[in-house]
C-alpha cells in the first residue's frame, strides 16, 4: 500500500506530465490534415516595413499598435479542390476593439487585405488597375484576372456595398471578378482564407500574386473603398505622411519579388489635385520562387532568341547585304565592273539602241568615249553646242531663264 507521501508524489508527477503536454501542444504549429503537397508560393516579407513608401505614419488611435499592418509571410497552397491563402502578420490580429469588445462578422476589426491573382501569367491580359481607392497600377504590362477581398465584413454585406458603388462604371465591370472567401479563420497572428477552385478557374502554381495590407474603415466614397485614407498628417482614423491631394496609395505593406524594394516601388508616384494628372505607382506580381517574371513569360522569352536569331543586330552584320537596287550587266566580251552605287538594271548587248530596264533611263556612252572599262556613266555627255534652253511653254508661260 502506498503511503500518503507516495500518492502525493505520483499525483504531482502526473500533473507535471499533463502540463508539459499542454505546453508543447500550444507551442506547436497548426497541423494541416488535408492534401498539402507543397506551396505554390511562399514569400517572407521583411519585418518593420509597414510604412508604405517608407514614411507613412500610423493613425493616432493607440489601439492600432505598430506591426498591426506589417506582413511577415504570405503562403499559397492547395488542399484538394480548395486554394488556401495564409497571411501572417507581425502582431496578433486584433479580434475586437479593446474599449468596446466589439468585433465584425469575420472575427477581426482593423485589417483589410487585397489578394490580386494573375492566373495566366501572360502579359497584356487582365486588369491593369487595382480596386478603387488603392491608387495603384500593375507593372510589367501584367494584369489580374481575380482579386480576393478579405475584409471584416460578411459576404452578403460586402456584396451589397460593392453593387451599390456605381460612381465608377469600370469598377462595375470588375465586380464579377471580385472573390468572396468561403472560409476565413483568424489564428493568433495569421489569417487563413480558403476558396474553392471553382471560383478560380485555371489557377495553378504558375499563377502570380500580390497581397496588399491596408487599414479597414467602413467608408465608401469616390476615393475610398473600405480602406483608411492617407493624409499629410496622421489623424485618429487615417494614416499620415502623404499629401492632402489624390494619388497616395493606402497600401501600408505588400509582398515584393526577390531583389525589389517596396519603398522604391510605392514611392514612384505623384500626387495631384486632379485625378487625370496623377502618376500612379506600379506594383509587380510575385510568382513561384519569389520571382518577378512569370513561368509563362519566361518560356516565351526562351523561344524568342531562337526564332528571331536572324533579326538580331549582330547576325545582321554577318549576313551579306542584299541591296534592293539591281546590278548593271554588260556584254560578256567586255571587262565589266560593278558600280559602287548601282543604278537600275541595264543590260548592254550588241545592239547599242537597246532600251534600259528601269524607271530612270540611262544613256550608254558612245564608242569614242574615254572610258575603256565598260563603265556606264549616269550623267549624259554634254553636247558640243553648249547649254540647250528649255522650249518655251505655251499659254504665255515665262521660262526660268531666257536665251540670249
Amino acid at each position: 500500500m502506498k503511503t500518503p507521501a507516495a500518492r502525493l508524489l505520483h499525483i504531482l508527477a502526473c500533473c507535471a506530465v499533463m502540463l508539459f503536454i499542454a505546453v508543447v501542444d500550444a507551442a506547436a504549429e497548426p497541423v494541416n490534415y488535408y492534401y498539402e503537397t507543397g506551396s505554390w508560393l511562399d514569400v517572407t516579407d521583411p519585418v518593420g516595413d509597414d510604412k508604405g513608401p517608407g514614411y507613412y505614419l500610423y493613425p493616432s488611435d493607440k489601439r492600432m499598435r505598430r506591426g498591426t499592418f506589417d506582413i511577415k509571410r504570405f503562403t499559397v497552397y492547395e488542399e484538394g479542390q480548395v486554394v488556401v491563402f495564409e497571411i501572417q502578420m507581425r502582431n496578433y490580429i486584433m479580434r475586437e476593439w479593446p474599449n468596446t469588445a466589439r468585433s465584425e462578422n469575420q472575427g477581426f476589426v482593423a485589417n483589410l487585405w487585397d489578394i490580386y491573382i494573375d492566373i495566366d501569367g501572360i502579359a497584356e491580359s487582365g486588369y491593369k488597375q487595382a480596386l478603387p481607392g488603392r491608387d495603384l497600377l500593375f507593372a510589367d504590362n501584367m494584369g489580374w484576372e481575380k482579386v480576393v477581398m478579405v475584409s471584416p465584413l460578411g459576404e452578403y454585406e460586402l456584396y451589397d456595398i460593392l453593387r451599390d458603388k456605381t460612381d465608377e462604371l469600370e469598377f462595375q465591370n470588375q465586380i464579377d471578378d471580385i472573390i468572396y472567401p468561403d472560409y476565413v479563420k483568424v489564428q493568433r497572428d495569421k489569417v487563413i482564407i480558403k476558396i474553392s477552385k471553382l471560383k478560380l478557374p485555371r489557377i495553378s502554381e504558375k499563377s502570380g500574386y500580390q497581397c496588399l495590407a491596408m487599414g479597414y474603415q467602413k467608408i465608401v466614397s469616390p476615393n475610398r473603398l473600405l480602406n483608411r485614407d492617407v493624409r499629410a498628417f496622421a489623424s485618429f482614423d487615417d494614416f499620415g505622411g502623404g499629401h492632402d491631394t489624390y494619388g497616395d496609395s493606402p497600401t501600408i505593406d505588400m509582398i515584393v519579388p526577390e531583389g525589389d524594394d517596396q519603398y522604391a516601388i510605392l514611392r514612384d508616384y505623384r500626387s495631384e489635385p486632379y485625378r487625370e494628372n496623377i502618376t500612379y505607382a506600379e506594383v509587380p506580381f510575385v510568382y513561384k520562387g519569389g520571382l518577378r517574371q512569370s513561368p509563362a513569360m519566361a518560356a516565351i522569352n526562351r523561344q524568342i532568341p531562337t526564332e528571331q536569331q536572324s533579326s538580331s543586330p549582330a547576325v545582321k552584320q554577318a549576313q551579306p547585304v542584299q541591296s534592293t537596287q539591281p546590278v548593271i550587266r554588260v556584254s560578256p566580251g567586255d571587262s565589266s565592273d560593278l558600280l559602287a552605287s548601282p543604278p537600275p538594271v541595264v543590260k548592254q548587248t550588241g545592239n547599242a539602241s537597246a532600251q534600259p530596264v528601269g524607271k530612270t533611263p540611262v544613256k550608254i556612252a558612245p564608242k569614242n568615249s574615254q572610258s575603256t572599262s565598260g563603265f556606264v556613266p549616269l550623267k549624259p555627255q554634254t553636247s558640243e553646242s553648249g547649254f540647250k534652253p528649255m522650249p518655251k511653254a505655251p499659254d504665255g508661260f515665262i521660262p526660268v531663264k531666257k536665251p540670249k
